[in-house]
């Protein structure tokens, strides 16, 4: 499997992305004589920091799109330019990701901040790793077997650092203020990487 899918598959493992599940009911009629009020107006704020917190989650589902397949070449200097590429990508959009997301800390909700904390930890190991990565094969004039195999370890050790990430959004239990917020913004209504709405 390449890493895109590895990646992509990981992304839907998480729950970014993924349609709400529940017991279908039935809906009665609604009665024509009574009286429903107005939803409240979500809290400006909120709607702003939901609105970066979705927009910051199809930054990760850019993550994921950003790798390529590995290439078959037997020429170090393909293999090189290859991955030099591919982890390149990959850090630029990890590097907006986290910058995003250590800005929505301290959050509307305290009680998700641990959580949040996690999700940052997981990426920065994963740039941390991927980013050796990309300077062993950088440093290696000519790329050999060797520290090319070593390099795709450690990217897998930042793949798995990516991971950890996105279960740790996956836990994110967000409170009905923020819910009710994320239906005001455009991030949180394309149905890209939506909140998880578990409870």
């Amino acid at each position: 499997m390449g890493m895109a899918a590895v990646l992509c598959a990981a992304l839907l493992a998480a729950g970014c992305a993924r349609p709400t599940s529940g017991t279908a009911v039935a809906v009665r009629e609604a009665d024509p004589t009574a009286t429903t009020s107005a939803p409240p107006e979500a809290d400006p704020d909120d709607v702003r920091w939901m609105e970066k917190f979705c927009g910051t989650g199809k930054l990760l589902v850019t993550a994921a799109e950003t790798t390529q397949q590995p290439t078959s070449s037997s020429d170090p200097a393909v293999l090189k330019k290859q991955f030099l590429d591919t982890t390149g990508r990959f850090i630029g959009v990890l590097d907006a990701a986290l910058a995003d997301y250590r800005s929505l800390v301290p959050s509307p909700a305290p009680e998700i901040d641990p959580n949040l904390g996690k999700l940052i930890d997981g990426l920065a190991q994963g740039r941390s790793a991927v980013a050796t990565a990309r300077d062993e094969v950088t440093a290696a004039e000519p790329l050999t077997p060797e520290v090319y195999g070593s390099a795709i370890d450690r990217f897998g050790t930042g793949l798995r650092g990516f991971e950890a990430a996105l279960t740790a959004v996956d836990n994110i239990d967000l409170p009905d203020r923020l819910r009710d917020a994320a239906a005001a913004t455009e991030n949180c209504e394309q149905g890209e990487a939506v909140p998880p709405t578990t409870r």
